[in-house]
């Protein structure tokens, strides 16, 4: 009798994801892997040809989640406001996903995850165009905001702040705010 083949790419990288919310990126093996999804080591390479490769499909999927809910919330919005919606909604999908967040906010990991990279300035590109604050050197903007952005996020993640969730909330927005009040639109 021939062993029924079940294991696919979209379990592969949901597994992965999993693992990772569970153990952080540094928690993520071949081995690990291929133990809960009960296969052999050698069959994830089917999938992936290393644990880079495997973090970059999966960070790359994950990018393609965020923009998909980024794109749906930034229907019919403009300017100012669609820069609160993106902060919101990033910030949002990073805190759901702290395991996965990394792959979005540690330069070490983009420097090895080309296509998260790539796909992570896509949908900066995607946001920043229509408002004519794509990386002119004239425009200090949407650097001021990126850093902003990220900056927040990743001390919140890294449990920098000592504030109530509430506080935390109020701290994110006026933070932001000042950082797009800096702004200024053509």
């Amino acid at each position: 009798m021939v062993k029924k083949r079940t294991l696919s790419r979209e379990k592969v990288l949901e597994t992965a994801e999993h693992l990772i919310e569970q153990k952080g990126l540094n928690g993520l093996t071949i081995h690990d892997l291929a133990t809960a999804l009960n296969v052999r080591p050698q069959s994830i390479y089917n999938y992936a040809s290393s644990l880079e490769d495997l973090l970059d499909q999966v960070g790359l999927q994950f990018v393609q989640e965020v923009s998909e809910q980024l794109t749906q919330q930034l229907i019919g919005v403009a300017g100012p406001e669609a820069l609160t919606v993106f902060a919101h909604e990033f910030r949002q999908a990073c805190l759901q996903h702290p395991g996965m967040a990394p792959l979005l906010l540690n330069p070490n990991m983009l420097s090895k995850t080309t296509k998260t990279h790539q796909a992570l300035i896509n949908l900066y590109r995607k946001l920043f165009d229509p408002l004519h604050l794509n990386d002119d050197p004239g425009k200090v903007e949407s650097t001021l905001y990126r850093s902003t952005l990220f900056g927040f996020i990743v001390q919140e993640i890294g449990g920098f702040f000592s504030l109530n969730s509430e506080d935390l909330d109020q701290r994110f927005e006026q933070t932001m705010q000042l950082a797009i009040d800096q702004i200024t639109f053509d």
